[in-house]
C-alpha cells in the first residue's frame, strides 16, 4: 500500500490521489534512487512515487485511472478504485496507456504536405507557422466542420461552439456505432441516453449479439457487472447469447445459440410468444406490453414451429430459453452487436425490448433503467453522426458543396467508412484539411495541416460517462507528466486559433485548464473558497452522486408487423458466406493498431495476433480445399482482401468471421501494411430507421489463393490437448 505525505499532496491543480485509496505495484530498487536533474521535472519528488487520477486514454465510454509517476515518468496505469464507472477496473487497452504516451513513432511536430494528398509526404513546420496557416486558411473560410470521435464536456463545448462561430458544423465519428442501439432505447424505452443494464442484480440474461464482456459499448463496467451476476450474494445469474458468431461474451455463456444473420428480431418474438402462450411470468402483466404492439395475433405468427426454419433455431430450443429465461427473475434481455448491425437492426432492437416489458423488466432493479443526464455546467456526450448522415455529407462535398476547412480530431473516417463511400476522394474536395492526433492515421495522412496533439495524460478536460452507471457521474482530467512532445491540446488549438481570427466572439478562457476550471466552478462552486473543491475533484478524478435518471417514456411508433426480413449486399449464389466483422478485445476498430503490446495480445477465441485472419468452420473449409493457415481472398460486391484461414470448430457453416483493425497505410512500424482492412470491403448500406452502417449485411465469396501464412498464435500444434494415443515417453536425467 502506497503513504502519501502531506507534503507530497501538493500543487493545488495537480492534486495526487491518496495513497490510501491505491494499491501499487512494488518498485524496483533502481526507481527508488535518487537522481539528481539539470531540469527537474515539474511536480516531481526524486525517487519517489506519485499517482494521479486522470481519464483513460483509450476508452471513450468514461473510465477514470490513475497513473504511477516516478520521477516525472508514467510507470502504470491503474483503474480509478474510487469512480463509479470502472470501480478500480481497466481493460487490456486501458492498460496500455503508457505505451502509447511514450510510443516512438508519436508525432511530434507540425507537418504540411507535399505532393499528392493521401500520399504520406509531409515537411517538418515549427508550432508557430503551423498556428499562422491554420488562422489564415480559417480568417478566409466561409464554413468549417470538425470531425471529431466520441467525446463530451469541455472539449465537446468547444468543438461546436467553434463550429458555430465559423459557420460550420460538428461531426461525429464512431466505427462502429452506438447509433442504432441509441435508437432503440429512443423509439422503445423513450429515452436520448443510453439505458443503464443492470447486470448486477439480473438472474437471466439473454443477449442477442452483445459482446459486453468484450468490445460492446461500455465493457468494464460490464464486466464488473458480471462478476456480481455470476458471484453475487444471490442466485447465480445465466447467460444466454444468441448470435451468427460465437463472440468472447458467447463463450462464456452458458447456453450458446446461432442464429441466422438477421433474424434475431425473429427469434425474440418467438421466445416472446411461448411466454405468452404458456403464462410464463405467473400473470397477465404482458397483455398490455404485447396489445401496445400488434397484440397477439400478430405474435402467434411468430411460434416456434412458424420461424424454426427461418431462425435456424429449432423450435425445442425456443422452447426452452423462453422457459429459462421467464423462470429467472429478473432477466435482463438485450441487442447489439450483428443483430443490430443488419438492416432491419432497429426492428430487431425494439423486439428485444419488448421481451423486456413482458417480464417486467423496464425501469426495475435487474432490469433496464434509465440513466441520469450529466450534471448542469458538464456538456453531455455528442450523440454520433449517422453513417448514413456521414456518407450524405460525402456525396454532397463530392457535388461541390463542402467547406473550405475541415478540422479532424480523434477520428479516422477514411480508414473506417466502406471504400464504395468514396469518403478518402470526398474529403480529398475540401479545399482544406487539418488533422491533429497523437499518430498518424489514414485520414491524418489525406490532410495538409497535421499537428501533433497531446496524450490524454497530459492534458486538461472533463467528461460525462456514456453511458452512466445508473448514477450521475462527471469525470476530471489532468496532465500526470510534462508533456513528452511538443504536442497540444486539441481544444487548446482550437481556443488559439478562435482568439486569433475571431477574438469578438471567443470565450474569456484562453486554455483548456481554463475551460475546464471554469466549467468545474460552475458546476461545483457554490458558497465559498473553490479552490479546495477544485483539488479534491482531482484528486478523486470527479464526483458523482445517487441521483438516478427518472422513468421511461416509450412511443408505440413500432409494431410486431413491422419487422422486416433481413437484406443482404450480394447474390447468394455468388456470393454464399455471410461475412460477420468483429472487433477484438485489443485492436478494437484499430485505433490501437499502432501498438505492439495491443498487436501481440492475443484474441481470447483463437489466441492469434498481429494479423487479419478469417474464422471459417472446418466443413466449409473442406469445401474449400483449404485449412489452417492458408491464405484466401474474401471478395464482396465492393471490394476484396486477403485473410489466412483460422478453421473454427464453432463457426458455423455459411459464416465467416474477420477481425477489424489491421490494414493501414499510415501509423508507425508495427500498424503499417499489416493484415488487411475488412470495412473497406463492406456494402454502404444502413440500417432502416435508424441510419447506422449495416456492417453485418454482406456477403462474400471466398477462394484460395494457394498461398500459405503461419499463424501467429498461442495454439501452435494441432494437437493442443496431446490426446494422442502414442504411449507417454520418459525422460531421465542418466
Amino acid at each position: 500500500m502506497s503513504t502519501l505525505g502531506r507534503r507530497r499532496f501538493v500543487m493545488g491543480s495537480t492534486a495526487l490521489i491518496g495513497g490510501a485509496t491505491v494499491v501499487a505495484c512494488a518498485a524496483p530498487e533502481r526507481e527508488s534512487q535518487v537522481q539528481s536533474f539539470v531540469l527537474q521535472p515539474e511536480q516531481s519528488l526524486p525517487g519517489q512515487e506519485l499517482w494521479f487520477a486522470t481519464a483513460c486514454a483509450h476508452t471513450s465510454c468514461g473510465n477514470s485511472v490513475v497513473v504511477r509517476t516516478i520521477d516525472g515518468r508514467a510507470k502504470k496505469v491503474e483503474g480509478n478504485p474510487a469512480f463509479p464507472v470502472n470501480q478500480g477496473k481497466l481493460n487490456v487497452r486501458s492498460q496500455s496507456g503508457v505505451q502509447s504516451l511514450y510510443h516512438p513513432d508519436r508525432l511530434d511536430t507540425p507537418k504540411k504536405r507535399r505532393g499528392l494528398r493521401g500520399a504520406g509526404t509531409f515537411n517538418n513546420l515549427e508550432w508557430a507557422t503551423a498556428l499562422d496557416l491554420l488562422a489564415e486558411k480559417l480568417s478566409d473560410a466561409s464554413s468549417v466542420t470538425i470531425i471529431t470521435g466520441p467525446i463530451s464536456g469541455t472539449r465537446a463545448r468547444i468543438a461546436q461552439d467553434f463550429a458555430g462561430a465559423f459557420a460550420g458544423e460538428h461531426l461525429v465519428y464512431e466505427t462502429i456505432e452506438s447509433s442504432v442501439w441509441r435508437q432503440v432505447a429512443k423509439a422503445g424505452l423513450g429515452v436520448d441516453r443510453l439505458p443503464h443494464l443492470d447486470i448486477a442484480n439480473a438472474h437471466s440474461i439473454l443477449s442477442f449479439g452483445a459482446d459486453f464482456l468484450s468490445t460492446w459499448i461500455s465493457p468494464t463496467q460490464y464486466s464488473i457487472g458480471y462478476g456480481e451476476f455470476r458471484q453475487g450474494a444471490g442466485e447465480r445469474g445465466r447467460l444466454i447469447q444468441v448470435e451468427p458468431r460465437m463472440s468472447t461474451t458467447g463463450a462464456n455463456a452458458d447456453s450458446w445459440v446461432y442464429v441466422h444473420p438477421g433474424q434475431e428480431g425473429a427469434l425474440a418474438l418467438s421466445i416472446a410468444q411461448v411466454i405468452a402462450a404458456e403464462g410464463l411470468t405467473g400473470n397477465d402483466n404482458w397483455f398490455d406490453a404485447v396489445n401496445a404492439v400488434g397484440g397477439l395475433d400478430a405474435l402467434n405468427a411468430y411460434a416456434p414451429d412458424l420461424v424454426a426454419e427461418r431462425t435456424g433455431v429449432p423450435a425445442s430450443r425456443i422452447q426452452e430459453i423462453a422457459r429459462e429465461f421467464a423462470s429467472h427473475q429478473p432477466g435482463l434481455a438485450i441487442a447489439g452487436g450483428p443483430a443490430l448491425a443488419s438492416a432491419n437492426g432497429l426492428d430487431n432492437g425494439l423486439a428485444v425490448i419488448l421481451l423486456n416489458r413482458m417480464v417486467g423488466s423496464v425501469g426495475r432493479v435487474g432490469g433496464l433503467l434509465p440513466n441520469p443526464g450529466p450534471r448542469t455546467g458538464i456538456t453531455p456526450p455528442v450523440v454520433p453522426t449517422t453513417f448514413e448522415a456521414l456518407a450524405s455529407r460525402a456525396n454532397a462535398w463530392l457535388d461541390g458543396d463542402s467547406p473550405d476547412v475541415a478540422i479532424v480530431f480523434d477520428a479516422d473516417p477514411v480508414y473506417g467508412m466502406p471504400e464504395a463511400t468514396r469518403f478518402a476522394d470526398a474529403l480529398g474536395s475540401i479545399p482544406f484539411v487539418v488533422g491533429i492526433g497523437t499518430a498518424m492515421s489514414e485520414t491524418l495522412g489525406h490532410a495538409d495541416l497535421v499537428l501533433p496533439a497531446t496524450h490524454a495524460f497530459e492534458e486538461w478536460g472533463d467528461f460525462a460517462p456514456d453511458p452512466m452507471p445508473g448514477q450521475q457521474v462527471a469525470g476530471y482530467q489532468q496532465p500526470v507528466i510534462t508533456p513528452f512532445v511538443t504536442g497540444r491540446s486539441f481544444g487548446d488549438v482550437l481556443l488559439t486559433a478562435w482568439h486569433e481570427v475571431k477574438p469578438e466572439t471567443a470565450p474569456t478562457w484562453e486554455t483548456m485548464r481554463d475551460a475546464v476550471r471554469a466549467g468545474a466552478e460552475q458546476s461545483f462552486g457554490g458558497s465559498g473558497d473553490f479552490e479546495a473543491r477544485w483539488i479534491d475533484l482531482l484528486k478523486n478524478g470527479g464526483a458523482w452522486n445517487t441521483a438516478h435518471g427518472g422513468s421511461f417514456s416509450p412511443s408505440q411508433d413500432w409494431n410486431i408487423n413491422l419487422l422486416a426480413e433481413p437484406q443482404f449486399s450480394g447474390d447468394e449464389i455468388e456470393f454464399p458466406m455471410h461475412l460477420v466483422p468483429f472487433e477484438s478485445v485489443a485492436l478494437g476498430t484499430g485505433d490501437e493498431s499502432a501498438n505492439p503490446w495491443m498487436q501481440a495480445t492475443p484474441d481470447p477465441i483463437t489466441s492469434t495476433t498481429w494479423t487479419t485472419w478469417v474464422e471459417v468452420n472446418p466443413k466449409t473449409a473442406a469445401a474449400l480445399g483449404v485449412t489452417r493457415g492458408d491464405v484466401v481472398e474474401i471478395r464482396t460486391l465492393h471490394g476484396k482482401f486477403e485473410a489466412t484461414v483460422y478453421e473454427s470448430p464453432v463457426s458455423a457453416p455459411g459464416i465467416i468471421g474477420v477481425p477489424i483493425g489491421q490494414g493501414h497505410r499510415f501509423g508507425g512500424r508495427w500498424r503499417e501494411d499489416r493484415g488487411a482492412n475488412v470495412l473497406a470491403a463492406l456494402a454502404p448500406l444502413t440500417v432502416a430507421g435508424a441510419g447506422g452502417l449495416a456492417w453485418a449485411a454482406t456477403r462474400a465469396a471466398v477462394t484460395p489463393t494457394n498461398n500459405f501464412k503461419q499463424l501467429p498464435t498461442i495454439e501452435v500444434v494441432p494437437n493442443a490437448r496431446n490426446d494422442s494415443e502414442e504411449p507417454v515417453v520418459q525422460i531421465s536425467h542418466e
